[in-house]
């Protein structure tokens, strides 16, 4: 069965023309590691496993050139029984997902384009649930929704409202002047991960943030655009490239597949009062997520030299407190995300809370234009505004 991609797995398969391998390849996975309190039994595992591919279509989907997902009949992986595991584990697009064990130790990977981080952590938790469920002679329910249901819910809301956000996006970008990037010549490539704020001054962050009855994604963009402020010019507007998380119906909370839509955050240059910037910032953060679902292809056919728009992305601590097989219980040990395989190009800032409060950066580009010391000052202006504001 052949079905039309989604949003997100549309804009990973143009990111993998401009940067081949990128998307595409097999490094480009969700990825997690549990501890195990004991001994599984691997048949058991295996049948739960291959029960679990039966049940979604999406774990038997490969995302085709031709903007086509491609459901096999069967499953096409199968747990494989190994002497260790790391938190990456390359994944065939063909065969979007593994399952590894290796004593108390069980690795589960998902290929990007057909996950997200909620996809991962669900994925445990129904193969958990059917591992205990075959310990019991039991069954599950079956799912209420597979990730077909959203990509044509998701079609059909871009061809309903096309009109009105063209209109918005028209008042957003095609109307703004969009501030350019930095132009310092040629630097190296940069990869690096650096943490921003300390488990006690993220706490004092979120205090703010609640002061001024807003969301961190909001503070921290508000910090970063002040960081970026020597590079933008009055009356600019700062672009980013970004994710939303749509799983705004009560069908798709729980499945499986990435429901994430690309889209732009069109950020006012900032005043340099928090009250003010946080006031804009909500209001942009608010327009760019009602409006995303609209081709962002579209969008960028207004932007001057749109593939080297920075990327932004804010992900709290997420992960859960733990899972049940049968009597053994499993803790999450390490999380991670797309490894990086030296194909960045355009700056890309991800800002994460780690399980001890620290709020981390990882920072990648190519150096053509945010060059690793542009990308300290941004890094330093950050820092800077977020705690003064907190001692002001």
């Amino acid at each position: 069965m052949n079905y039309p991609t989604s949003l997100w797995q549309t804009f990973a398969l143009e990111m993998d023309e401009r940067r081949p391998g990128f998307a595409k390849g097999p490094w480009f996975t969700m990825n997690t590691v549990l501890s195990l309190d004991g001994d599984l039994r691997p048949d058991v595992l295996a049948d739960a496993f291959h029960q679990l591919q039966q049940r979604h279509e999406v774990l038997r989907t490969e995302v085709l050139d031709d903007r086509l997902q491609l459901v096999h009949p069967k499953p096409r992986s199968a747990l494989e029984v190994v002497d260790e595991v790391g938190s990456h584990s390359p994944v065939d697009l063909d065969r979007p997902v593994r399952l590894r064990l290796a004593g108390n130790r069980l690795a589960l990977h998902l290929h990007h384009m057909v996950s997200d981080p909620a996809t991962l952590w669900e994925t445990v938790s129904e193969l958990s649930a059917l591992y205990t469920a075959a310990l019991a002679g039991e069954s599950l329910a079956p799912p209420v929704a597979q990730y077909r249901d959203y990509s044509a819910a998701e079609a059909e809301h871009v061809r309903r409202t096309r009109a009105v956000a063209a209109d918005w996006w028209h008042s957003r970008v095609r109307d703004a002047k969009v501030s350019s990037q930095p132009s310092n010549g040629s630097g190296q490539p940069l990869v690096f991960r650096d943490d921003l704020l300390s488990a006690a001054e993220v706490s004092q962050v979120e205090d703010l943030t609640r002061r001024h009855r807003s969301t961190p994604l909001v503070t921290y963009l508000a910090a970063l655009a002040h960081g970026m402020e020597p590079h933008v010019g009055a009356g600019d507007t700062l672009l980013f490239t970004t994710l939303f998380g749509k799983r705004d119906r009560p069908a798709w909370q729980h499945l499986l597949g990435p429901c994430l839509v690309p889209s732009y955050l069109a950020i006012p240059r900032g005043t340099g009062s928090l009250d003010a910037d946080v006031a804009a910032m909500r209001d942009a953060v608010v327009g760019c997520s009602r409006y995303s679902r609209y081709p962002d292809s579209e969008i960028y056919e207004t932007v001057n030299n749109p593939q080297r728009t920075p990327f932004f992305e804010y992900v709290p601590q997420q992960w859960p407190a733990g899972f049940t097989f049968g009597t053994v219980k499993a803790e999450v040990a390490a999380a991670a995300g797309p490894k990086d395989t030296g194909l960045a190009d355009a700056l890309a800032i991800r800002v994460r809370t780690r399980t001890d409060g620290v709020l981390t950066g990882h920072f990648s580009a190519d150096g053509t234009d945010w060059t690793d010391p542009l990308v300290q000052q941004v890094q330093a202006g950050f820092r800077d505004y977020l705690l003064r504001e907190e001692g002001s």
